[in-house]
This record gives structure tokens, C-alpha cells and sequence, in this order.
């Protein structure tokens, strides 16, 4: 099957029949913007032995709108984690790269679709339609990433909706660090050294104790009133 017209607006299901066949052409590693949410980050980060910060400082770049994205070689534009054997760091891998060549979108109500990303011209990748989307993201190991995906993204849009709602109103909120609060390994060590609980380990721990940091802290925003609103 040709890959497909990367021009038509179609959006599917996870029932839609779709299979794909990677080939290590190694092209879809090359010129593209990956965007890494913090449970991305963690992961990406332990495989390398590091810090969450230090890892963002070491392998990411910060563009206005995306927030951190993978940097690229300047050579070729490459990824950083492209070998020569291809990805240094597939078990950990984004989700953008685990699902391509689909894009998943989530409207605010939640509704899933599902699209077909422009493929490379020169892509041996090979296009079928012997499964379904959900065979395919099942294969992938999806599920923890596109859970954490999805909780990050509620939790933005709610904290967008409060800073809209404090700018329409009659107060601005001043806001914590956001850089502080959404790295996970700050945000964490700082919670535990306000409490004297211990750090968990292991990401997935982790991760659900950065995602309770931040929705308290929401909640701290959300329930005060003007006067006690500090950064």
C-alpha cells in the first residue's frame, strides 16, 4: 500500500485499519521537532543516568510555544540519539516517535482522532492495512505514555483557564516558577523537602507524585483568595 496523501484531512479511530512496517531508513529521525512533555523527560533522563534538569539542559532545546524539543545535530539535523544503528534510546522513546507515522489528537472534551503524518518521500517504510490503529499503538507500548500525555495536557488546560479567568477578572495571579515546578526532579526534591517525605523512586512513581505536585498547587491558586496568591 503507497504511503498516505499526506493532503487529506481525514481523522481516524483506533479502529481504523492501518499497519506499518518500520524499515530503519532512519529518515523520519532527521529535521523534526520533537516536543517532550515531563513524563518524556523523566524517562529519557533516567535512561541516561541523569538528572531531569540535567538532561534537559544537556539534550534539549527550549523554542517559545513548543517548550522543550530533542535537539538535532547541526550537521544534518539528525536527532542527538540517532546512532548508526538508529535509536540509542528506543525503549525510552518519545511517543511522537512511537506512533509515527500517525499524530494522535485530543480535543478538550476528550475526544480522540487519529492522523496520517506526512511521510518522507523517500520513506522504505512499508504502509499496509493488515491491522487496526490500536494493534499498531499496542505494539508500540503506548499506554503509560499517552496516560501521562493526557494528564499533563489537563492539567495546562486548567491551568490556563485560571490564569484567563484572574486576567479577566479583577487580579492578575502571579504564578510559582514554572520552570522549577515542571521539571519533575525539582519540583519533587523541593516537595520533599517541605514535607520530610522521602523521594520515591522509579519514574512511574515519580511522575504520579510531580502530577499530584502540580494540580496542589493548582488547588493553592484555585481556593485563595487575592491577598494570599503569591508566587
Amino acid at each position: 500500500m503507497p504511503a498516505p496523501d499526506p493532503t487529506d484531512p481525514a481523522t481516524g479511530t483506533r479502529d481504523e485499519p492501518f499497519s506499518y512496517a518500520c524499515r530503519l531508513c532512519q529518515r523520519c529521525c532527521h529535521n523534526k521537532l520533537i516536543r517532550l512533555n515531563p513524563y518524556e523527560i523523566a524517562r529519557l533522563a533516567a535512561n541516561q543516568g541523569q538528572t531531569t534538569a540535567d538532561f534537559q539542559a544537556a539534550s534539549t532545546t527550549t523554542l517559545d510555544g513548543l517548550g522543550p524539543v530533542l535537539r538535532q545535530t547541526e550537521a544534518d539535523g539528525a536527532c542527538v540519539f540517532l546512532g548508526e544503528g538508529g535509536c540509542t534510546v528506543h525503549a525510552d522513546r518519545p511517543l511522537a516517535c512511537r506512533l509515527y507515522p500517525l499524530g494522535r489528537k485530543v480535543s478538550e472534551d476528550g475526544v480522540e482522532t487519529w492522523v496520517h503524518t506526512d511521510p518522507h518521500p523517500q520513506t522504505e517504510g512499508e504502509y499496509g492495512t493488515a491491522g487496526r490503529i490500536a494493534d499498531f499503538i499496542a505494539g508500540q507500548d503506548t499506554a503509560l505514555y499517552i496516560q501521562a500525555t493526557d494528564s499533563y495536557a489537563a492539567w495546562v488546560r486548567r491551568a490556563v483557564r485560571l490564569v484567563t479567568s484572574s486576567v479577566q477578572g479583577d487580579h492578575e495571579i502571579p504564578l510559582p516558577d514554572l520552570a522549577g515546578l515542571l521539571d519533575p526532579d525539582t519540583a519533587i526534591a523541593a516537595y520533599a523537602a517541605r514535607t520530610g517525605q522521602p523521594e520515591p523512586e522509579g519514574v512511574e512513581a515519580r511522575i504520579q507524585l510531580h502530577l499530584a505536585i502540580l494540580r496542589e498547587q493548582l488547588s493553592s491558586y484555585e481556593n485563595a483568595t487575592p491577598q494570599e496568591q503569591t508566587p
